[in-house]
């Protein structure tokens, strides 16, 4: 790893400076790539996560303060977009293959397995969103992506033990949330809100 990005290189190039920017760039692109490409694992997909992450992080410079690395700033930003697209790829309610146990041979057994499937995941995936964003990260990455404890520290500029935490806790509250929400959906008398009676 390169050394620290400067602040006062951040500051000429929150000036417009061309060569501060150039630096800026110089000093991080390695980096940034191999997060990018760890992250979604297509060198295409790196490619415009690092562009759209200079982007996002050139656009708001200015007001930037300097807290910590620069670099886990871009860290941050490309997280956050991988994690966009991520969300943006998987259709809302979709039930993974695999993800249903059942043994339903009846085409009525089929359906009602299907839609019990999709709202189970719906409230999960509510549940997740709720998360404060660096456990929604850690969750993500872990579970979609395939990621260390340790990678998603080096990642979210976080100690190991912290992530782990953050994964205990998150499966706790999305497994609890989930319940609730599923609960929410189902009519005193069993049969579920806006479905089959």
């Amino acid at each position: 790893m390169a050394d620290a990005v400067a602040w006062d290189t951040v500051r000429q190039a929150a000036r417009g400076d061309p060569d501060a920017r150039h630096s800026l760039v110089g000093q991080t692109v390695d980096d940034l790539w191999r997060l990018a490409m760890r992250l979604t694992r297509r060198s295409n997909d790196a490619d415009d996560i690092v562009q759209e992450t200079y982007a996002r992080a050139f656009a708001t410079l200015d007001g930037l303060e300097p807290i910590g690395r620069f670099e886990g700033y871009l860290a941050r930003i490309a997280t956050n977009l991988v994690l966009e697209r991520w969300r943006k790829r998987r259709p809302a309610g979709t039930v993974p293959p695999g993800l249903s146990d059942h043994a339903a041979t009846e085409p009525w057994q089929q359906v009602a397995n299907a839609e019990d499937d999709q709202r189970r995941l719906a409230a999960v995936w509510q549940a997740v969103g709720e998360l404060d964003p660096k456990p929604r990260a850690a969750v993500l990455l872990f579970y979609a992506q395939g990621e260390s404890c340790e990678a998603i520290g080096h990642i979210l500029d976080a100690p190991a033990g912290t992530v782990k935490t953050w994964l205990h806790r998150s499966r706790n509250h999305i497994r609890q949330r989930a319940d609730t929400l599923l609960a929410e959906q189902t009519a005193p008398g069993g049969a579920p809100l806006g479905g089959l009676a």
